[in-house]
């Protein structure tokens, strides 16, 4: 779903302040979430990933303006964590380098001197922030404010609309039985994925590299609370078996989701004598529009000791 860019355009005397002062007279502020080359992107985001959020200034009006700045409180749920750019188009100059650093709960851009433009050369300031969904799922909003020298009222843009959304998080643990073997033997892995996030982990995959010259012989059982229906098991002899489709569910008062696979291998006559582990990836799918799927990567694990023929 994408997401159409917030805009409030603001002459004179349409904000009110204190003092003698006028309001911000001229300016438009639109704001959007972006996604990578800055197309528009979807409000929602899943737990523990992150969002950039542009902001756009443009001087609409007959007046340069001097000293903006821009202020953004960081919406509840989320963390700031980089400026990813900032651009001056037309004849924008940078008179003072303000800028937040990473985790501040207010953040201040500044400051600059925007002049009138000219015909299809607005004059603007872009600033395209990044936030991670740090807290739980829920919808959140983001405001920012402008400022600017010689005005007292405060150029509010209207609310960003964000929504946090479930995610997984998903652990693989595997161990090998027994672990000390000899050339020419089988035994059995036990892969366990536990998925403690708030969220189910869609069309799950798990890939486990074996060492070398170890090779898949069956999947003996698969167990837990995920959903089989319509996974793929590998083909006997897979040198990286590719368990395919599962559903793991999120993390409930009853507990995490869970996929147990009990599996077969052979160790080749030939493997010499020493400690042998394998690696793994799990791919799963997160539900949401902003962030599809997540891989995670595992190295050095369920070590077997080979001790010859």
């Amino acid at each position: 779903m994408a997401v159409a860019a917030p805009a409030l355009v603001l002459a004179g005397g349409a904000l009110g302040g204190c003092g003698s002062a006028p309001a911000i007279a001229g300016l438009k502020v639109q704001t959007q979430v972006v996604a990578l080359g800055g197309n528009a992107a979807s409000n929602q985001v899943a737990q523990g990933s992150s969002t950039d959020v542009q902001v756009t200034i443009t001087n609409v009006g007959s007046s340069s303006l001097q000293g903006v700045t821009l202020r953004v409180a960081v919406p509840n749920g989320f963390t700031y964590t980089n400026t990813v750019s900032v651009t001056e188009n037309g004849d924008s100059v940078r008179s003072a380098d303000i800028s937040p650093v990473s985790r501040q709960a207010t953040l201040t851009w500044g400051s600059w001197t925007i002049g009138v433009g000219a015909p299809g050369l607005p004059s603007q300031v872009i600033v395209t922030a990044q936030f991670e969904a740090t807290g739980g799922s829920g919808s959140a909003t983001l405001v920012p404010q402008v400022f600017a020298t010689g005005y007292s009222g405060t150029l509010t843009a209207a609310p960003l609309a964000l929504q946090v959304t479930p995610a997984p998080d998903i652990a693989l643990s595997l161990r090998a039985s027994p672990s000390t073997v000899t050339a020419g033997s089988t035994l059995t892995y036990v892969a366990t994925l536990t998925n403690t996030g708030s969220g189910a982990g869609m069309g799950t995959t798990l890939s486990i590299t074996l060492p070398s010259d170890f090779d898949y012989q069956s999947t003996i059982s698969t167990s837990g609370n995920a959903s089989t229906g319509g996974a793929a098991t590998p083909v006997v002899g897979s040198v990286i078996p590719n368990w395919v489709g599962f559903d793991i569910p999120g993390s409930s008062t009853a507990g995490p989701g869970v996929l147990s696979i009990t599996f077969k291998v052979r160790v080749l006559p030939d493997v010499g004598a020493g400690v042998y582990q394998a690696s793994a990836t799990v791919v799963t799918g997160t539900g949401s529009s902003n962030q599809n799927e997540i891989q995670t990567n595992y190295s050095a694990l369920a070590p077997v000791a080979v001790t010859g023929p």
